[in-house]
């Protein structure tokens, strides 16, 4: 009589097939789960599901044992479709007892992905575990690719549904170029034999690089299998691989037991690799290098030429001189590189050179010249480059313009047009490409946003938009891809300062010769002050409710009085009881304040103005808060440019900051920080910020105040906020109010430099 793993081959085959589709049935296949790690950081982000096969005979039996026969027959598609079910309930529900959420990675095989519909099933097991499909991942195989035709399809359809995919293996197999740009892969797992043997063999520490640097330059995650040694590990980090799984880490272990390590786990990189900081050091040497590499490369290629120089004992010595113009001139960078202008040019050309060079040098931002050698005319643009507030070298970008010189006059004047627009146009002008990548940006935006140019470029467009408006901003560039017509759209940004800066956008769609959309220019202007004058003259225009005022001034006046009235006749019965004085004359104070902010509404224009420092006018709010701020446990800080001067009347701007900041006082119960600060804001404003980390307000509360009797406050009025608008319309300023609720709240306050004098 056989025994189970006496049969023969031919029998085998029809057997094992059943018996596995039995297994199924009796539960007798069952997952285990190996961890994979971040190199970086230790954490586990993913796992890979292993099947294993209870056989009743066997004993534990490892896939290699049963399903290479197995794959002959039909019962492939039922198991993998199991596994997929089985990893993504055992990954939510990991998710409900409390695990940081990571990814479960299931193998596919080629058969099923060509054959059966695995798009289908992997749908319905993420519907049936409600898990996330970010959270499930699909291992394929090198083979695969053998098929792209097919496999490319189903693939997309994959991709479509939110999952990701990697290859496993790699390295063993097809490893072609072309399947690996055309295919939407995630992530690389490098195989096994690979890992394990870098440590002793040249060739496969090559490889395991090769395919590091690769995937890299892909744009792909990286994940080592098999990692078994502490050097293996290090060697990975060390060459910035992301992450990896393997024996030294954990071996694959029961859904149970990876709850029972997964703190252990966590330890192992922290304890046996390179350190986080380390790590950082590398990758930003790394990228400096890959940089470098391919700026030296773009240089090479570019159709102009690129030279930099320096400055060393008075002598200008070039450092870089790269570009395929200087095949066209005849000249090689090794004449160049090196030498000063005079050792190469004749003393007029080189005398008439070095006065460029020497503006450039002097931090002049726009130095062009033309030049001329072997039979080239050219035109040079030279830009310093800054370090720590001083000019390090200078870069000029070289063009042919040999075949413009027929019209050079029109050249010129244009050139002329352009300089004195860029120069003084204060709107933004952008570039996108058709993936809405920002290729340029005009130097405007260092005055309405505080960042250069530089650092937006090759950014995305909706980085520097607020987030709840990347989505409208986002559906706008579509449409103008779409339908090819202009757009006008508006929405807010933020200043380098933390201020909210609000623009107006004019998008044009630039066509190509297929009438395609190739790229979009946008004309951005700052609207924010237009906007939050706009905002502080309808609340103005409230003010003007005089009947609504009266009435809340009868209202409010009737109280009190209905109080002491009261009280009167109690002392009348009573003969007068200490607590009735007291709040008799409390009810005669507030009587009193409200006639006093009454009649302050009612006033003209202070004649009272002189000029002050605003620093001195905080001072002295400050010094009068002291003991209110002091009860409530509140520092205020102040800072900023302090000595600003504005034409004002002192004694209502005093009131003004008075209101503002015990508000803010109130605001926060528990004690914490104000933030004073004094800002100017272009060459003829200043503006007051004013930061708390109080309760914040609702969109609603912040659209209503400055409204008659009005307030946050319990027994507030409302009245001194309509003063406090009041003065700044007086000032020819506005204030501005900016909240979220527990968020704190952030009032600025304009003063108009030059016009508040003129006013007066």
């Amino acid at each position: 009589m056989q025994t189970w793993y006496q049969r023969d081959e031919a029998s085998e085959s029809d057997d094992s097939e059943s018996d596995l589709l039995r297994a199924l049935v009796r539960q007798e296949l069952f997952l285990h789960y190996q961890p994979v790690v971040d190199l970086k950081s230790g954490k586990i982000i993913g796992v890979e599901a292993l099947l294993r096969w209870n056989h009743p005979e066997g004993g534990v039996q490892l896939p290699k044992d049963f399903l290479t026969i197995a794959e002959k027959g039909g019962a492939i598609p039922s198991i993998e479709e199991w596994i997929l079910h089985t990893a993504c309930k055992q990954n939510k529900k990991w998710q409900e007892e409390g695990l940081c959420p990571f990814i479960v990675s299931v193998n596919i095989s080629a058969f099923p992905l060509i054959q059966a519909d695995l798009v289908q099933a992997v749908e319905n097991a993420l519907l049936d575990s409600k898990l996330e499909p970010k959270y499930l991942e699909l291992e394929i195989t090198e083979k695969m690719a053998m098929d792209a035709d097919r496999t490319l399809d189903i693939l997309f359809q994959l991709k479509r549904l939110g999952v990701s995919i990697s290859i496993d293996d790699f390295g063993r197999g097809y490893s072609s170029l072309n399947y690996l740009k055309r295919f939407p892969i995630d992530k690389l797992k490098i195989d096994q034999p690979f890992v394990q043997h870098s440590m002793e063999d040249e060739t496969e520490e090559s490889v395991v690089k090769t395919i590091i640097g690769m995937a890299k330059n892909l744009r792909l995650q990286v994940v080592a299998e098999g990692v078994e040694t502490q050097e293996q590990l290090v060697f990975l980090q060390q060459n910035l691989c992301d992450a990896a799984q393997g024996h030294l880490i954990s071996k694959p272990v029961s859904a149970e037991r990876l709850v029972e390590i997964y703190t252990r786990v966590q330890e192992i990189v922290p304890d046996k690799g390179i350190g986080p900081d380390q790590i950082e050091q590398l990758r930003k040497r790394e990228a400096f290098s890959q940089a470098r590499l391919e700026l030296s490369e773009a240089l090479k290629n570019q159709q102009g030429m690129t030279f930099k120089f320096v400055k060393l004992e008075n002598r200008y010595i070039h450092t870089l001189c790269e570009g395929e113009l200087m095949n066209r001139m005849g000249i090689l960078s090794e004449q160049i590189v090196g030498k000063e202008l005079i050792e190469i040019l004749d003393p007029a050309e080189a005398a008439r050179k070095t006065n460029y060079y020497e503006r450039a040098w002097n931090g002049e931002q726009y130095v062009n010249y033309e030049g001329y050698i072997n039979g080239v005319n050219y035109i040079a643009a030279l830009r310093p480059i800054y370090q720590s507030g001083k000019v390090k070298e200078v870069i000029a970008s070289c063009v042919d313009i040999t075949e413009l010189k027929k019209t050079e006059e029109a050249l010129r004047a244009s050139e002329a047009k352009y300089r004195l627009i860029a120069e003084n146009m204060s709107d933004i002008i952008v570039v996108l490409d058709q993936g809405g990548i920002i290729t340029y940006m005009s130097p405007a935006v260092s005055s309405v946003l505080g960042v250069t140019p530089e650092e937006l470029q090759d950014q995305h467009i909706l980085n520097f938009i607020l987030p709840k408006e990347k989505e409208k901003v986002h559906q706008a560039v579509e449409e103008m891809i779409e339908w090819k017509l202009p757009k006008q759209l508006s929405f807010s940004s933020t200043h380098r300062n933390g201020s909210k800066v609000i623009l107006e956008a004019k998008g044009t769609p630039v066509l190509d010769s297929q009438g395609e959309v190739q790229q979009i220019i946008l004309i951005i202007r700052n609207i924010t002050a237009q906007v939050h004058a706009e905002e502080f003259l309808r609340k103005i225009d409230r003010l003007a409710a005089v009947g609504h005022l009266a009435a809340g001034v009868a209202h409010e006046i009737r109280n009190p009085v209905t109080s002491i009235k009261g009280f009167v006749q109690l002392l009348k019965q009573d003969h007068g009881k200490q607590e009735y004085f007291d709040i008799m004359l409390a009810e005669f104070q507030q009587l009193e304040n409200i006639l006093r902010e009454f009649v302050f509404l009612t006033q003209e224009r202070s004649s009272s103005y002189e000029q002050v420092s605003v620093g001195t006018i905080l001072d002295n709010v400050m010094a009068h808060l002291q003991e209110k701020s002091l009860h409530h446990k509140i520092k205020i800080d102040l800072t900023g440019e302090q000595e600003i001067i504005i034409w004002c009347d002192p004694t209502q701007i005093r009131q003004l900051f008075i209101n503002i900041l015990s508000n803010s006082i109130e605001a926060m119960p528990n004690g914490g920080m104000i933030q004073v600060s004094v800002l100017p804001e272009g060459h003829d404003k200043v503006m007051i910020r004013i930061v708390d980390e109080g309760c914040g307000m609702s969109e609603e509360r912040l659209k209503r105040l400055g409204e008659p009797f009005y307030s946050t406050k319990e027994k507030g009025t409302g009245l001194g906020l309509m003063i406090s608008y009041k003065i700044m319309e007086y000032h020819q300023g506005y204030i501005h109010f900016s909240s979220e609720p527990q968020q704190g709240t952030t009032v600025e306050v304009v003063f108009p430099l030059d016009k508040v004098r003129s006013a007066t």
